[in-house]
């Protein structure tokens, strides 16, 4: 049964007031239409299927969803929408919760379309605080705006924390390592469902570590929302009793657009090659053997099709040609231990540095890079042991930011005597010893022209 965070319900006296305040805080909200109940809603979104809803009274009549909603402001209640109602149901019914029977929903847009839902209050009854109600889709919405609201994680403080965790892992959430009973990530999503307050960690024996801090600053908000947006930098605002916290994302970058043709030629290309989930879910220890197992190996396939993909999507975009060449000819700065298998050059306008992808022991390592000689930004897997092994989605999301990042242009390295400063997607990584500040020093200077000795740097592929 798959289970994922669907949406947390925010209660509003006026909708007009509400859409203008959260699109002033940058969040585009838009408005979702009419629930037969008597009750309206707006839909702060993205292109994935977690959200946030803002929803009124829109009618003078009485019932219980539409009091309720009249009767409260701020965060009231949210959802988990499930792949099967009745067997999530059941899941309940076993842990020893007395969840209603599943009843249909539906939603009349703006445009006149209906979407339709299953749904299940857990509790007492409509939008209960204490615990989330389940939504089984029948209609699929469908994405919201590219530039929306993708949600990271949601911390809530429910009255009673571990009835909720008896209930999200009941419908197969997966405990953290480090807050068992407080920290949950989605079977098969990338949503953090975080119980407050967490208290102390579970320590881990030698080797482990954890960081956590107190609300020294003042009362926790009930609620709290994390989301990524196509921005700079990061920002956070409450948002009728919502702590909405906002962060960069990749779609600030201009070859993001690339991405829906990355993913049509991904489609295309995979053939029966298989995702698969991360095997350590939560941050579970791997196993001492695991560092010395490669179970499947010819997985990693995947990751040379979707470098396969961007190479396309690049090529037919015409922002440069694509060349296979022989790979004794390449020269690359790292010291190789496999031998490549296949090289692909791709060429961009002037200006550009090249972009070159390695593919190494029968295409099950990709190396991205740039520049000749090459400089590696990248290389998946890690080392392509169980143990290193974060799922599929983990390392196609590592390839796809390499890509974004040797189409991002400015500096992509920068080496002086031994020691190297190689820019990331959000940062810096490096070898050798640095002062507080120092690296950043390189990559700055480098970028103003006033470093210009061991600099790779090129001009972006796009705008």
């Amino acid at each position: 049964m798959d289970a994922r965070f669907d949406h947390l319900v925010v209660a509003v006296e006026d909708l007009d007031e509400a859409l203008a305040r959260w699109r002033a805080a940058g969040l585009p909200a838009e408005r979702g239409g009419a629930h037969p109940v008597g009750t309206e809603n707006v839909l702060v979104r993205g292109p994935r299927p977690a959200y946030v809803e803002l929803i009124a009274a829109g009618s003078e009549e009485s019932n219980p969803a539409l009091d309720r909603i009249r009767g409260a402001r701020g965060p009231i209640s949210w959802a988990v929408a499930v792949d099967d109602i009745e067997a999530a149901h059941a899941a309940l019914v076993a842990a020893g919760f007395d969840p209603a029977p599943p009843v249909p929903g539906s939603r009349r847009t703006p445009s006149g379309d209906v979407v339709e839902w299953k749904v299940c209050d857990v509790d007492t009854g409509p939008y209960d605080d204490a615990l989330p109600f389940l939504i089984e889709w029948t209609t699929p919405m469908p994405p919201g705006p590219a530039d929306g609201a993708v949600v990271a994680s949601i911390s809530i403080t429910p009255p009673d924390p571990d009835r909720v965790a008896d209930l999200l892992e009941a419908l197969g959430f997966v405990p953290s390592r480090y807050w068992p009973r407080r920290v949950f990530h989605e079977p098969n999503g990338p949503v953090i469902i975080t119980l407050d307050p967490l208290g102390e960690p579970v320590a881990l024996g030698e080797g482990s570590w954890t960081m956590s801090w107190s609300g020294d600053d003042g009362p926790n908000t009930p609620v709290s929302v994390s989301v990524t947006l196509p921005v700079e930098g990061h920002a956070s605002a409450t948002l009728d009793g919502v702590l909405v916290s906002t962060s960069a994302d990749r779609r600030r970058f201009a070859a993001a657009a690339l991405l829906p043709a990355v993913d049509d030629a991904f489609a295309r290309l995979r053939g029966d090659l298989a995702d698969w989930p991360d095997p350590h879910p939560g941050g579970s220890p791997p196993l001492e053997e695991e560092y010395s197992r490669e179970t499947e190996p010819e997985r990693y396939r995947l990751l040379a099709v979707r470098s396969d993909a961007w190479i396309e999507a690049i090529t037919a975009a015409g922002l440069g040609t694509a060349e296979q060449v022989d790979p004794g000819t390449v020269e690359w700065m790292a010291e190789q231990h496999l031998a490549a298998s296949r090289v692909t050059v791709v060429r961009g306008a002037p200006g550009t540095q090249p972009v070159v992808v390695g593919l190494f022991s029968d295409e099950t390592f990709v190396q991205v890079g740039v520049g000749e000689p090459v400089e590696v930004l990248e290389r998946q897997p890690y080392c392509g042991c169980d143990a290193c092994d974060d799922g599929s989605a983990a390392l196609l999301a590592a390839v796809d930011d390499a890509f974004l990042l040797v189409l991002s242009g400015g500096v992509y390295v920068v080496r002086e005597r031994g020691r190297f400063v190689r820019r990331s997607l959000d940062g810096w990584n490096g070898s050798g010893s640095f002062t507080g500040g120092e690296a950043e020093q390189w990559l700055a200077d480098a970028a103003a022209g006033r470093r210009t000795d061991g600099v790779v740097a090129g001009e972006p592929w796009l705008s």
